[in-house]
């Protein structure tokens, strides 16, 4: 059961790298990159860690409108990850990357991308995952700006020992490596609906006074029934003890 590190040597962010990048974007996408120090941890086994510097390049798109879906990307390179050493052929596995935003036009703390493996597995082979494709959307609902910054790295990978995730989370705070500009009016709040000031609310049955009258009006009731049958029971005895007497 035990597990290994396995290091992935992605495509190089070097210059050429940049400008492939500026082709697939169509000039729509400003970023940049830099290194930061990265604890990865096996999440199955936590004395499986390891420190490294991974490279990363986040872009997005310079600018916006609120309600217009903004998209960005980014790029994790030379990142470790765990699999068992004796755990068959890996079957699958999905790499997802983090962006932390900033700013008050941020509609959350972090956005997500995701990506299946896209060929065999093997050492340091660049067709396992395809960094280029790492891309998502997040929706601002308020003008200003918004920042991206690198966060956590999460690569799951599945053998026939079983599946093994391995989670990558920077050191320190990372900087912003991208920034959207937010025009527009602010996305409308809807006021929560109060049905007790509802005018065509119907008005709840009353219970309090009605019923203790509704209850006095029993008890006087039996009382008065119960007056009426002993009034008559003795009317019956009189009549009987006369009868007998004549």
């Amino acid at each position: 059961m035990s597990r290994t590190a396995f290091g992935l040597a992605a495509i190089s962010l070097g210059l050429g790298y940049s400008l492939s990048t500026t082709a697939v974007w169509a000039d729509t996408v400003d970023g940049t990159s830099a290194t930061y120090s990265y604890t990865c941890t096996d999440q199955d086994d936590s004395t499986l860690t390891e420190t490294m510097d991974i490279n990363v390049w986040v872009g997005a798109q310079p600018e916006a409108e609120v309600g217009q879906e903004v998209q960005f990307q980014v790029e994790p390179d030379n990142y470790n990850y765990y699999m068992y050493t004796s755990g068959g052929e890996v079957t699958e596995g999905t790499l997802t990357a983090e962006v932390q935003l900033g700013g008050e036009a941020a509609p959350s703390s972090t956005a997500s991308a995701e990506i299946d493996a896209a060929g065999p597995f093997g050492e340091n082979n660049e067709e396992t995952f395809d960094e280029t494709a790492l891309t998502g959307t997040f929706t601002p609902t308020a003008p200003g700006e918004i920042t991206v910054a690198p966060g956590n790295i999460t690569i799951y990978v599945n053998q026939s020992m079983g599946p093994s995730t391995t989670v990558c989370v920077p050191d320190v705070t990372t900087d912003a490596l991208a920034t959207v500009t937010v025009t527009g009016e602010a996305a409308p709040t809807e006021a929560p609906t109060d049905s007790a000031t509802d005018p065509g609310a119907e008005a709840p049955p009353s219970t309090g006074v009605a019923e203790e009258g509704g209850q006095t009006m029993i008890v006087i009731a039996a009382v008065v029934g119960g007056v009426i049958l002993i009034g008559a029971i003795a009317m019956i005895g009189l009549l009987v003890y006369f009868m007998r007497r004549s």
